[in-house]
């Protein structure tokens, strides 16, 4: 994965804070003006955040058990339930799908 450069947070903005299985680079289907196209997660608790069109919104994500919250600009962005299934495609090929509020964004971990 290519590095993040990420502002620290405001005074106003929590402490990012992720577990290690979310971070990295997951890839949404770039459907809908609202919907990510991208989505990474840094070791060090921020969230960034590509947007159909070149959109980028940076900040701290904060999880807690199985919710999420990404304080960045116009936001925040508040996930009521998030989760992380893995894939076996088949021919060594293997995907994890993180469902953020029933959205998907998917990684490949295996495989090609």
């Amino acid at each position: 994965m290519r590095s993040v450069e990420v502002d620290p947070p405001s005074p106003e903005q929590p402490r990012g804070s992720v577990p290690p299985e979310l971070v990295g680079e997951w890839d949404g289907d770039n459907a809908g003006a609202a919907r990510a196209k991208k989505i990474a997660f840094t070791a060090d608790g921020n969230v960034v955040l590509r947007y159909p069109g070149g959109q980028t919104l940076t900040g701290p994500a904060v999880v807690t058990g199985s919710s999420m919250t990404l304080y960045v600009p116009g936001g925040p962005i508040e996930y009521q339930q998030w989760s992380i299934d893995e894939v076996d495609a088949g021919y060594g090929y293997a995907f994890q799908n993180l469902r953020l509020n029933g959205y998907s964004y998917v990684r490949q971990i295996s495989g090609g």
